[in-house]
């Protein structure tokens, strides 16, 4: 088996040193675990709140993008995630038997990460490790939350546990408890979007057969004509099926062990290699591209799969969970501590919303493809398939992995350029690209902390005054070049690397009036 699941001990709230909290973070999957470790680097304490009596079990969010491992190792995890998954960058696309398209997504040259494959039950229990040595939060299972309570003045959960019921009250509330979660019924919030009917029977299944790492993506297999299946492999030798269901099939019927296993030996076959394997766990999914209106109302917050739902296809769920985290815990800690106004959370609808939908306008057309959900898109699927038998023009309908991240660009948090013949690099709401700054392989992302940052291609003593910390570079520098630097050139970075604001040449008020900006402050007054 390649995890080990147990009953993790019940702490009862009774437990803790007060029935209130700062910040309560209701769910404790891969996004709960997140918000709660970000909160901890910005000196937050946290109470998550988590219903279930284990880790996640089977692979589900199991792939992650370079973004997501660059937030993982700014939370301290990255390296004992590479430790256990699996990189990849090749994937290939089958039409019946024949091999139609193939893709390479491999990172460029300066950055660190590629696309990671890691189990979530591992995810989650990695997280959970580092969160409780972090002391800042206390993470209480078996605890359900059944009523919410929100007014300007803070939040009154009720909660359920083996051991009784109590109520716990929190300044702030971040709802990470998924899409079935009570939190949004309370603040009568719904997704809005669409729902797609087609659903997928996933296989987590145990095999040793050495097969190149990758995505494989089957359209029409001869045993399922017109339907489509995912094979992903992770690590600890499991391999991820996922089957398309065909129109008039029951969900329970297909999900029973003889149905599964004629399928899995049915691709074995196809794939020619032998049905030895173990299958570990059978669920249903079904495709939905929805988001809530708002991400913040009030003193509650919405991150991961509570505040929106994303095609797996592309691997775009949990890595938007992971940005959702990485943007909300600066933004929450420094609301908590008092050096921001509230209506810093509203950037956080704005900024993580923005690039939600971009993501399914983006996704829509893959899923469409991949889904078929009308006759008549069926039939030009197949045309088109057929043609790409012996026309090679699908790259963009089978690489979603290669899309690059959303730029924020229309963020209330940005300065606008103030003159300057700049370039499309490092433009304010973007992200900061990676690169290695020092002789050991210390990479710039490893010297970000959750403070701002200002890159100076000058003379940084200039800014010592500011209340920020100060990263001095050369113009023609790696850095210098992937910036688009010239000599005097500033870029100040927020905690979640996003520029903020650039220049030509800076004056430290200008730094400061941009930094006022971005925190929605009356003053820099960044806590130490």
């Amino acid at each position: 088996m390649y995890f080990n699941w147990q009953t993790l001990p019940l702490q009862p709230l009774a437990s803790l040193d007060k029935a209130s909290a700062e910040v309560v973070i209701v769910g404790a999957g891969p996004v709960g675990l997140a918000t709660a470790l970000g909160l901890a680097r910005e000196g937050v304490r946290t109470v998550v709140l988590e219903a279930r009596d284990t880790i996640s079990k089977g692979s589900r969010a199991l792939a992650m993008s370079r973004r997501s491992m660059q937030i993982l190792d700014q939370l301290g995890v990255g390296a004992r995630v590479l430790e256990k998954s699996l990189t990849w960058s090749a994937g290939w696309t089958f039409y019946g038997r024949q091999e139609v398209h193939s893709m390479n997504i491999a990172s460029p040259p300066h950055e660190k990460h590629g696309q990671t494959n890691l189990q979530q039950c591992w995810m989650e229990q990695l997280l959970l490790d580092e969160l409780l040595a972090s002391g800042l939060s206390d993470v209480r299972y078996q605890h359900t939350v059944t009523q919410i309570e929100a007014s300007d003045e803070g939040v009154r959960l009720s909660v359920s546990t083996p051991e009784g019921a109590c109520t716990l009250d929190a300044a702030y509330l971040v709802a990470a408890d998924g899409p079935r979660g009570l939190t949004r019924r309370c603040m009568g919030i719904d997704y809005q979007g669409t729902s797609y009917s087609q659903r997928f029977v996933i296989n987590d299944i145990l095999c040793k057969e050495p097969l190149p790492e990758g995505r494989r993506l089957f359209f029409s297999p001869p045993y399922l004509p017109g339907k489509t299946v995912l094979m992903h492999k992770a690590p600890f030798d499991m391999w991820r099926l996922d089957f398309q269901l065909m129109d008039d099939q029951d969900a329970e019927t297909e999900m029973q062990p003889e149905q599964v296993h004629a399928r899995i030996r049915a691709h074995f076959e196809l794939m020619g290699i032998e049905p030895n394997y173990e299958l570990v766990l059978t669920s249903v999914y079904k495709a939905n591209a929805v988001s809530l209106p708002t991400y913040n109302t009030g003193r509650v917050l919405f991150a991961g799969d509570a505040a929106h739902q994303v095609p797996i296809f592309g691997g775009r769920g949990v890595n938007h969970g992971y940005e959702d985290a990485h943007n909300l815990a600066w933004k929450l800690a420094r609301v908590v501590k008092g050096v921001s106004d509230p209506q810093l959370l509203d950037s956080y609808t704005q900024e993580r919303r923005g690039a939600l939908l971009a993501t399914l306008a983006e996704l829509t057309r893959t899923t469409i493809f991949i889904t078929t959900p009308s006759p008549g898109i069926a039939l030009v699927r197949e045309a088109i398939l057929s043609l790409s038998l012996s026309e090679n023009f699908l790259g963009n309908l089978f690489d979603p992995y290669a899309t690059p991240p959303h730029d924020c660009t229309d963020s209330p948090l940005n300065t606008a350029d103030a003159g300057g013949d700049f370039g499309p690099a490092c433009r304010p709401g973007a992200l900061v690209p990676d690169a290695v700054v020092g002789a050991a392989g210390e990479r710039l992302y490893d010297r970000f902390g959750p403070r701002f940052t200002l890159v100076a291609f000058t003379d940084a003593a200039r800014f010592a005054t500011l209340p920020l910390q100060v990263l001095g570079f050369e113009a023609d520098s790696t850095v210098g070049r992937l910036f688009d630097a010239r000599p005097g050139s500033c870029y100040l970075v927020r905690p979640d690397n996003r520029v903020a604001a650039r220049w030509r040449e800076a004056t430290p008020e200008q730094v400061d009036e941009a930094l006022n900006i971005a925190l929605c402050a009356a003053r820099t007054e960044e806590l130490q």
